[in-house]
């Protein structure tokens, strides 16, 4: 899911002890706990990378706070979580929500800080956070539609081959988008909003998905554009037509089945990380068509971490959409094999999988742990 800030959060230092340092960050964690440094150095690192490319070198270092377990709650962060202090948060008319990171914006009070909030090690959810870094140490002030849109148009993609390759098509915004049909009023209030608004929860998710794909547009229409430049060629259209009428075109165009169709065709790219980039989440958009295409570039794949990737993606999907007997026949005859048989490097994934199959095939007794938590443990390989 989007690395999503459901409320506005306040902290302070109080709570966290600094554990390790690099160049273009400080890694904290809460007093008394212990999180596995190697793996958030691995996520932070190809991050920073993506964002310093993009937007420029970080003038200070970001202090980074991790969690493992649960989102850090009042009593031992400092952080106010509304509503709630749990990950998981209902949100009206759209469903759940997870909140897995979020940035805070240091203020003029003592000892208030600013940092990245971080519930796991994953690359695009940290590249995510640190826009909202990097466009706070510019003190840029952006529309909050624009800001949300280019970290998550920038976060969605797969780390393959030491390097983060962005795909672009977040597709949990977009199936919302298409359900949630926004009105005109709906688009105004949203492309008014910045970041020191009131806003509720929908509002705050309803935002992200809309600048998504507003920034997703704008990205086709000029991707080598600096970023700055998109949020330009927007004003420009919406000085010609009128805000609610630029982002309704713009909208239309990405919302249109076609969009999807034509991404389809990346799953043929012959880099095997915008391959990947491109089967990761494609099973939110609970549409037949994303499994028939996986299944047809999982019989194409040679690349086995590749394979696993489309075969958990595929498995996914079919828990959110109807098959018939002749597509589910397929599906078992090509990802079930794939899940009992293939290897992967990391010892941790490789044990996940071993579990993941085990669940699916109901052998209880050799069920040490929830499928959920196995799938995190793959979360690379399948989570947008």
């Amino acid at each position: 899911m989007l690395a999503l800030l459901l409320a506005l959060f306040s902290t302070s230092c109080a709570g966290w002890t600094p554990i390790h340092r690099e160049r273009t960050w400080t890694l904290y964690v809460k007093d008394g706990e212990a999180v596995d440094v190697d793996r958030f150095g691995r996520a932070l690192g190809p991050a920073f990378e993506a964002v310093e490319a993009r937007m420029g070198p970080f003038e200070r270092r970001v202090r980074i706070h991790a969690w493992e377990s649960e989102a850090p709650d009042a009593d031992k962060s400092g952080a106010r979580l509304e509503p709630g202090d749990a990950e998981l948060h209902d949100v009206p008319g759209i469903g759940p929500a997870r909140v897995r990171a979020f940035h805070v914006k240091g203020g003029s009070m003592l000892f208030q800080s600013s940092g990245v909030f971080l519930g796991v090690a994953e690359v695009g959810t940290a590249l995510h956070e640190l826009v909202h870094a990097r466009i706070a140490e510019q003190h840029l002030d952006l529309p909050l539609w624009f800001e949300e849109g280019v970290a998550s148009y920038w976060g969605d993609g797969a780390f393959h081959g030491e390097r983060w390759h962005v795909d672009g098509l977040a597709c949990w915004p977009l199936r919302e988008l298409r359900e949630q049909r926004l009105s005109d009023a709906d688009l105004a209030r949203l492309l008014a909003l910045h970041a020191r608004d009131e806003y509720d929860a929908r509002e705050n998710l309803l935002v992200h998905f809309l600048g998504w794909a507003l920034v997703f547009d704008l990205a086709q229409q000029a991707p080598d554009a600096d970023w700055l430049e998109w949020k330009r060629i927007f004003e420009q259209q919406a000085a010609q037509i009128g805000a609610v009428a630029a982002a309704r075109e713009r909208l239309e165009r990405v919302l249109a089945d076609g969009t999807v169709l034509g991404w389809f065709e990346r799953l043929r790219d012959p880099a095997p990380g915008a391959r990947l980039a491109a089967a990761k989440g494609l099973w939110k958009l609970r549409d037949v068509r994303a499994i028939d295409a996986m299944l047809d570039a999982l019989e194409r794949e040679q690349d086995g971490e590749l394979r696993v990737a489309l075969a958990l993606n595929i498995l996914l999907a079919s828990g959110e959409t109807r098959l018939g007997r002749t597509r589910w026949n397929r599906l078992a005859s090509v990802v079930f094999p794939i899940l009992r048989e293939a290897k992967l490097s990391d010892p941790r994934e490789d044990q996940a999988l071993r579990d993941v199959y085990a669940s699916m095939r109901r052998w209880e007794s050799r069920r040490t742990r929830s499928t959920q938590d196995a799938l995190d443990d793959l979360a690379r390989l399948w989570e947008e």
